[in-house]
């Protein structure tokens, strides 16, 4: 049972400016009651202003908070990953190799070529690491095509490629240009990467292993 006065002291703390949260703390009430009693209370100024910077007080304490939560998390997530790895001894690069071209490489009946098309550098790098530590490679096969925008300066864009794949320009086909669309220049974008390997052999051997993998 409520304490004689109590609704007439929750309305004495809202016509000052206090929160429902703090009414309901202060008063031992629950925020829904305290939320129907003053629900009509008409604020001052003065009053209004302290329950807004109230509020923006505690938006800026739950943002403060989750990034400390997200930070902590975070921080769990890479030691893990860390102690992970420490147990390995190595990470199959022919398994490596194979699960990237699953996803994204080009399969279909009748390729005759180890095909592989990203626009993240280190994936493309990654890629070419395992490609090339998993099999025997001539890399005079290599051949390289760049996806650009006109916005692009082709030269440039080439050296990039080149140090990343570590594929000679001479071996890359010409550039293809996208022509502008009116969209928006995006930032640090390089552009695309298509890469082929003329192997059927390699290929069919990334493919059966991607078929026992899926069988797993």
């Amino acid at each position: 049972m409520l304490r004689p006065g109590v609704k007439g002291r929750a309305i004495t703390l809202r016509k000052q400016g206090y929160s429902l949260s703090e009414i309901s703390e202060q008063l031992n009430i629950a925020q829904s009651t305290a939320s129907l009693w003053l629900k009509n209370v008409k604020l001052s100024e003065k009053a209004k202003k302290r329950i807004n910077d109230l509020s923006v007080s505690g938006r800026k304490k739950a943002i403060e908070a989750n990034r400390k939560r997200r930070e902590a998390e975070d921080v769990k997530i890479t030691e893990r990953v860390e102690k992970y790895f420490l147990r390995q001894q190595k990470i199959d690069s022919k398994i490596a190799c194979a699960l990237l071209y699953w996803g994204e490489g080009t399969k279909y009946d009748g390729n005759k070529s180890v095909s592989f098309m990203n626009a993240d550098p280190e994936m493309i790098r990654y890629f070419l690491h395992v490609f090339r530590d998993s099999f025997s490679l001539d890399e005079k096969r290599f051949r390289a095509l760049i996806h650009l925008h006109e916005y692009h300066n082709i030269g440039k864009q080439l050296i990039f490629w080149s140090t990343i794949t570590k594929i000679p320009i001479s071996q890359f086909n010409k550039s293809y240009l996208k022509k502008n669309t009116g969209k928006s220049k995006k930032e640090d974008y390089p552009g695309c990467i298509s890469i082929r390997y003329s192997d059927n052999k390699v290929y069919k051997e990334l493919m059966t292993i991607i078929r026992k993998l899926a069988k797993m």
